[in-house]
Parts: C-alpha cells; sequence; structure tokens
C-alpha cells in the first residue's frame, strides 16, 4: 500500500498524482483560489498610471519607468530627491483601493519590511497614500534579477546554489526570529543584484507575530494562500496556521529548482540522480521537503550550516570511468572505473560490464579489489572460477580459497577437504 505524498495516509496504486482525496481536494481549492486571486488582481481595465503623473501625486520622488506589474500593484523606478538615491516604488492597483483583504495586504507587506533590517532583504523607506489616494511604500531597488528570469536558461551549477541559499537562509532567520514568516518563497520573490547578493522580496503574503494585526482579519481566501507546488502540505490546509518550517520547506522547493531545473513533484528523484552533484546535497535537500513540519530542519540557520559543511568539506572526486556503448544482456561489453568518493560513502570505482575492470567489478570477466562474476579475479574474488587472495567459488585458486575444488595455502573443498600448504622455500 502506498502512501499519499503529503499527509502520509495509505492511498491505493492509482491515486492521482500521489495524494489521497483529502490532499487532492484541498489542492484543487487552492488552485481554485489562486484562480480567483488572479481575476482579481488582475482586472482587464487594469493600466500602470503614467510615471509623470505619479510624480506629481509624490512631491520627492521623481518616477522614471515601470519595473514590472504584480498581483496587488506596479513596481516603478524612482529617484528619491531629498537623498539623492535610486528608490523602487510600489502603487497598489487602483481597481483594488476597496478591497480591504488586498488593501490589508498590502499594509501587512509594508509592516513586515519596516521591522526587517538584514542585508538579504529588500529594505522599505516610506510608505503612504498619494494626493489621489492611492496606497504605495518605498523601497529599496535592487540593480538586478530574479531567480525566476536566471532559471529561464535551465538550472544552475551546484556551486551558484550553494551561494545563494545560505543567503537566503540567513534572511529567513532573521525574518523568523523577528516573527516574520513570508508564506511565498518562491523563485520570483528572490532577487538577485549585479554582485550576486540574494535580496528577498514580496512580503504581501507574510505572516506576523503582531496580536493587533492577526491573520484572521484577512479574507476566507486567504487561508490558502500561496503558490502550488511551492507551499507546505500544511500550507495546503489553512496557511494562517503555519509556522516558520513552512518556509523552510518552500526554500526546499527552489533549491531543489536550483539544482535540477525541475519541481519535486510527485515521485521525485534525489536531485544527484539528475545533474552530477555532490551526493550529500540529496539528504539536505530531501529533509528541507519532508511531509512533517517536526521532520524537516527546525531552523533555517540548521540549513545553512549543512549546506556550509559540505561547501568547505567537499568529497574527493578521483579516478577514472569508462564504460562501452555497445550493449549486451543490458551490460557494456566492457567497463572500466577507479577511485571513491569514501566521505559520501559513493563508490565510483564500481565497474559493472561482460568485462569489467574496477575497485569493484562486476561481470562475466571481472577484475578489481573485490571481484564478482564467472571468471572473477581480485583480492577478494567470488565466482564460478575465482582466483585471488580470497577466492569463494567453484574452482578456486588463492592463498585462501574455499569451493567445490579448490588451490591455496588454505584451502576447503568438497573434494579434498581442509588443507593446510606447507611452503620449503
Amino acid at each position: 500500500m502506498k502512501h499519499c505524498l503529503q499527509c502520509d495516509a495509505e492511498v491505493s496504486d492509482d491515486t492521482i498524482h500521489g495524494l489521497c482525496p483529502r490532499c487532492l481536494l484541498a489542492a484543487a481549492m487552492e488552485v481554485e483560489s489562486n484562480a480567483d486571486i488572479a481575476r482579481e488582481s488582475k482586472p482587464p481595465r487594469s493600466i500602470a498610471p503614467d510615471p509623470a503623473e505619479l510624480s506629481r501625486q509624490l512631491e520627492d520622488l521623481e518616477v522614471s519607468e515601470l519595473l514590472g506589474q504584480g498581483g496587488m500593484g506596479f513596481v516603478y523606478k524612482a529617484k528619491q530627491h531629498q537623498l539623492d538615491r535610486v528608490v523602487a516604488l510600489k502603487i497598489l492597483h487602483t481597481e483594488l483601493q476597496d478591497q480591504t483583504a488586498f488593501a490589508k495586504r498590502f499594509e501587512r507587506e509594508a509592516k513586515a519590511l519596516a521591522r526587517l533590517n538584514h542585508p538579504n532583504i529588500v529594505s522599505i523607506y516610506d510608505s503612504g497614500r498619494t494626493s489621489e489616494g492611492r496606497y504605495y511604500f518605498v523601497m529599496e531597488y535592487v540593480d538586478g534579477v530574479n531567480l525566476r528570469e536566471v532559471l529561464a536558461g535551465g538550472h544552475l551549477q551546484p556551486e551558484k546554489a550553494l551561494q545563494a541559499v545560505p543567503q537566503i537562509c540567513e534572511a529567513l532567520q532573521y525574518a523568523h526570529e523577528e516573527g516574520v514568516v513570508h508564506r511565498d518563497i518562491k523563485p520570483e520573490n528572490i532577487m538577485l543584484d549585479a554582485r550576486g547578493a540574494v535580496k528577498i522580496a514580496d512580503f504581501g503574503l507574510a505572516k506576523l507575530r503582531d496580536p493587533i494585526a492577526p491573520d484572521e482579519a484577512l479574507s476566507g481566501v486567504d487561508q490558502r494562500m500561496g503558490t502550488a507546488h511551492y507551499m507546505a502540505p500544511e500550507q495546503v490546509e489553512d496557511a494562517r496556521l503555519v509556522d516558520h518550517r513552512a518556509d523552510i520547506y518552500s526554500l526546499g522547493v527552489v533549491f531543489y529548482e536550483m539544482l535540477t531545473g525541475d519541481l519535486p513533484i510527485g515521485h521525485f528523484s534525489p536531485p544527484s540522480k539528475k545533474v552530477e552533484l555532490d551526493i550529500r546535497l540529496d539528504k539536505v535537500v530531501l529533509k528541507t521537503l519532508e511531509n512533517r513540519p517536526d521532520q524537516r530542519y527546525q531552523h533555517a540557520g540548521e540549513l545553512k550550516t549543512e549546506i556550509e559543511f559540505i561547501s568547505k568539506a567537499p568529497i574527493r572526486r578521483s579516478g577514472f570511468r569508462s564504460e562501452s556503448s555497445i550493449k549486451v544482456m543490458g551490460l557494456p561489453l566492457w567497463a572500466i572505473a577507479f577511485g571513491a568518493d569514501l566521505e559520501a560513502g559513493e563508490v565510483r570505482g564500481h565497474a559493472k560490464g561482460i568485462i569489467a575492470i574496477g575497485e569493484l567489478a562486476t561481470g562475466i570477466i571481472a577484475i578489481g579489489r573485490i571481484a564478482v562474476g564467472l571468471i572473477p579475479l581480485g583480492i577478494i574474488s567470488i565466482g564460478i572460477f575465482p582466483a585471488g587472495v580470497i577466492a569463494v567459488g567453484g574452482i578456486t585458486i588463492g592463498v585462501i580459497a574455499s569451493g567445490i575444488d579448490s588451490y591455496g595455502v588454505v584451502s576447503f573443498s568438497i573434494t579434498n577437504g581442509l588443507e593446510i600448504l606447507e611452503w620449503n622455500p
């Protein structure tokens, strides 16, 4: 019997997407609610205000260009005259001004950013309403791109991912200690500046540890707020009840996507099965993606420590591997492999082929330190006609030999029994 990928409940073999009926319904409701939000937040008549018009409504800002549009508003590049600096201006959609839930989300993002002062989190400088009554806030301008744009070209090199994720961990650890849970960690909300520094943005769905502004003030739709495929299992059910470990799950999804270019959906393979990387990262990534919060990393700082340890103590990758493209009975005609990643517990010198030569050799004719096959030759050999220091099999030759018919310094065979040969030089 299989288990649900979200809640570990028992499910039948033909279940859809590996989910039980309850989790499948919750996921469907989440996708539907996201579609509702998109329809509400992007009305067809939504037109970006003219930069010159915004400049007239905000005395200290010279708004120059539209940078982008999100579900809640528009983001512009502007110059703040008083402090002579470039900033980003975020304006709430006009059509959403009178919708309480969206106005509260907008204010929530401003409050979340206002209480956070960290080099890996976009800073907020000011907030309020324009002379025309539009909600806005002024924030740090990041000269760079978001992670989604970077991933458009495929997965990142592992070294790049290992540089970025610890920075995200630092930012999340700080935010969590300040009582802020982001609840929408995804590539679109992770900025990379020209120097490669990470900046987390968009705290519009943040959960604040603030009894004055509890989550219950938000609409019922917000109980399932987040982004499909990046949400923790518990967040699918009710986002109001999640804690900081939901952010760690979402970061795990982003981490997997950075390494492989794919999302961890359904029965997914460990990252090292998709791309060549340090296999110790498999354990790290999979732990962030545990369905139960108590089985994940309990703090973002713990994840950062694990990644930094792997980065500073790389596994030893040495040796040689080559094999024939010609297959016989599903095996390459010949295979040669030497070397081992001992710290990772991975034997890279395992050669499998009709003719196999390696640290560990398996084949019809096998030659290696440990050889297994029809005719194996090695320090330890196991097969029908093995020869080596320690040989076990049919007709064996070795220092220590055991088999139907064996010959060696110490040998035991069915035909001759136990024999100890004495050498007289």
